[in-house]
């Protein structure tokens, strides 16, 4: 993901725009003042790779983490990549036991490449 791409994306406004486009038809459901920056670290696979932007939303009721990842050219393994950075960070909530419950993670490929993108777009 570009700079420029990075900083709007991660403005807290336009980060959750994004997500209430997708999930609530564009209503303003979530809310910027609920994001706060997680470490991607904690999603980080064994081959060190990490997502782009990752965002925790915590409004006292939920606890859910927000992730964009860029993507530039299909990528035939995107779909497996996706679970398994969902899977790692999963795991790592059970393990250190940060919270006491897991929570829900989202995960939003954007696709930026100039061909079409021909690969899996779901893991079914």
């Amino acid at each position: 993901m570009d700079i420029e791409s990075k900083k709007f994306l991660g403005q807290p406004k336009s980060f959750v725009s994004i997500f209430n486009a997708l999930l609530f038809d564009g209503h303003p459901v979530l809310k910027p003042e609920y994001l706060k920056d997680e470490n991607s670290e904690l999603v980080m696979n064994v081959s060190s790779k990490h997502v782009d932007i990752i965002k925790r939303y915590e409004d006292g009721t939920y606890l859910d983490l927000f992730v964009i990842e860029s993507q530039s050219y299909v990528d035939p393994s995107m779909v497996a990549r996706v679970m398994e950075y969902e899977s790692v960070a999963r795991m790592r909530y059970i393990c250190q036991n940060l919270k006491k419950h897991v929570p829900m993670i989202l995960t939003v490929a954007l696709y930026v490449g100039e061909s079409k993108w021909n690969a899996a777009k779901r893991l079914s």
